[in-house]
């Protein structure tokens, strides 16, 4: 094709046809630069196609990680709800100048202690990948924020929760030994002595303030990251679907 090109330049050099050649010389050149332009564009059309299949990909994989982590959101939501449940019936009890041995040892879990931990490799990877810009004000990009951010306030929620109760516990065992306590309210009947040093340490402040928080701890936070989370994995599905 060149040496075509070429022959025909010659041929009107030759036979003194100078306007020609100039025409055809430019002609020429704005086949190169076309033939460039379309050669780029397919460039950037084959790069945005790579980057937007890698794209779907982190998404893809975004998905199934909130999958899972609905699934652990909703165990812990409900023992989150038991938990309060134990401990506002306690707290009731406390107000009414009631104690029961058994709604008490109920209420007494609050000691047991439990963190959500998610799973967030897929969102990672994408900020990690330099796509994230991609999604920028659209709806995935707002759900995307919603969802990780309320990760973090849970997480937050949980830590100020645990760590309340972690010093209660402290004082609380430090006051009433754990293995005498425990010792007692394994056995299936327990003698006055016992339930009176039971009840004691049942109606002590430290106590109470343990049965107190966790009967506001509420789980809202929860349901709310599940929410979302099912929305957002909904936002997914649109996005690989188009």
């Amino acid at each position: 094709m060149i040496k075509f090109f070429r022959h025909i330049r010659l041929k009107l050099l030759s036979e003194g046809k100078t306007g020609k050649y100039l025409k055809y010389a430019i002609g020429e050149i704005v086949l190169v630069v076309i033939g460039i332009l379309i050669a780029l564009q397919i460039n950037n059309w084959n790069e945005t196609r790579i980057e937007e299949n890698q794209l779907k990909k982190h998404l893809l994989t975004i998905k199934n990680n909130i999958y899972n982590d609905i699934i652990i959101l909703g165990k812990d939501a409900i023992k989150r709800d038991s938990l309060m449940s134990k401990n506002t019936r306690a707290r009731e009890e406390f107000y009414q100048g009631i104690l029961n041995v058994k709604t008490m040892n109920d209420a007494q879990r609050f000691f047991y202690e439990f963190y959500f931990t998610p799973n967030k490799s897929g969102y990672e990877a994408l900020k990690n990948s330099g796509l994230l810009g991609k999604l920028t004000n659209s709806s995935l990009d707002s759900l995307l924020h919603k969802y990780y951010v309320g990760l973090d306030d849970l997480r937050e929620k949980e830590i100020s929760f645990n760590t309340f109760i972690e010093n209660v516990e402290y004082d609380y065992r430090t006051k009433f030994p754990a293995i005498a306590i425990h010792k007692i309210i394994s056995k299936d009947t327990i003698s006055k002595v016992e339930e009176k040093l039971i009840l004691e340490s049942y109606r002590s402040n430290i106590f109470q303030a343990g049965v107190l928080r966790a009967s506001t701890q509420g789980t809202k936070a929860y349901y709310v990251l599940i929410d979302i989370g099912k929305a957002l994995m909904e936002e997914i599905d649109k996005y690989i679907d188009n």
